[in-house]
């Protein structure tokens, strides 16, 4: 069976007749009907229906007329694809990031990148995590550094760091009295809540800490980001509870505490298509693994 059987079978089965199907394809009627008899044969079973007026689809036909277009439309995406990669003059890493991966990962693991693969362009691009794993299943970015969920099961990933939540506070707030805060302590104390949209399981994580331990936390903002979360921070509006490594992105008007008892951890994962693996990937992937995790 080849693509153009395909390619004829629903041309016929869209048109309902082996003469305007014929002319949309530029193709003799005699051929096209033994290609279609040919495909019949091969698969086992009658598609079309033919009489002296009409060509309709058998039941079985109209299964393998969803399944042929889906598979005409996977050729086309690979071709795109390939196309895609082949006219590039040089090869080049896509790697979309979160901010964790900007301050815990890049420092370490892209130096050592450049120097095993000199040739190779990177091109960082920071992207919230709800958009990275569409961005990896439209080959858009190669790589993500990015937040749970992922849902599709076309995306595999590696937890390449853990790190717990911390308590982030301005300079002046009076939880900072204390070297680690108790969960009790923070209930009616103004919160400074990330966006579900664009955190992960930041969120999640956080809201399933204040579950936990009986707290309702008094949310006065939502920031979409993190840099707006340390700002609203930092201009004493309330308080955040975030990845440990937003320590090192503070300022004078911010002061960090560990939380007291079972801290949750929230993890970030190194993502990338599953047909997408190439030495570029692969040796990312080793020095993550290598000098972060082992």
């Amino acid at each position: 069976m080849e693509l153009r059987h395909l390619r004829y079978f629903v041309a016929v089965a869209e048109d309902l007749s082996f003469t305007r199907a014929a002319e949309r394809l530029h193709t003799a009627q005699p051929s096209l009907s033994q290609q279609i008899r040919d495909l019949e044969a091969e698969v086992g079973t009658e598609l079309l229906s033919r009489t002296r007026r009409k060509v309709e689809l058998t039941e079985a036909g109209r299964v393998f007329l969803t399944e042929a277009r889906l598979t005409l439309a996977q050729a086309e995406r690979a071709v795109a694809r390939a196309r895609h990669v082949g006219s590039r003059k040089k090869s080049t890493v896509t790697i979309g990031f979160v901010p964790a991966a900007e301050v815990r990962i890049f420092p370490s693991v892209l130096p050592r990148l450049r120097l095993r693969f000199p040739d190779v362009d990177v091109d960082l691009r920071s992207i919230p995590t709800s958009e990275q794993e569409q961005m990896l299943l439209d080959d858009e970015i190669d790589v993500a550094f990015m937040r749970k969920p992922i849902h599709s099961p076309d995306i595999l990933s590696k937890v390449v760091l853990r790190e717990p939540i911390i308590a982030v506070l301005p300079v002046n707030h009076r939880l900072t009295q204390y070297a680690e805060i108790d969960p009790a302590l923070l209930q009616g104390e103004a919160f400074i809540s990330t966006h579900p949209l664009y955190s992960g399981d930041v969120y999640d994580t956080v809201q399933a800490y204040f579950a936990q331990h009986g707290l309702q936390p008094n949310v006065v903002q939502v920031a979409s980001n993190i840099l707006l979360n340390l700002n609203l921070i930092g201009m004493g509006l309330g308080y955040g509870l975030l990845p440990a490594y937003t320590a090192s992105l503070t300022n004078p008007a911010i002061c960090t505490r560990p939380l007291a008892g079972d801290v949750p951890e929230i993890e970030l994962l190194m993502a990338w298509r599953a047909d997408g693996r190439s030495a570029e990937v692969d040796g990312l992937l080793e020095l993550v693994t290598h000098h972060l995790i082992g």
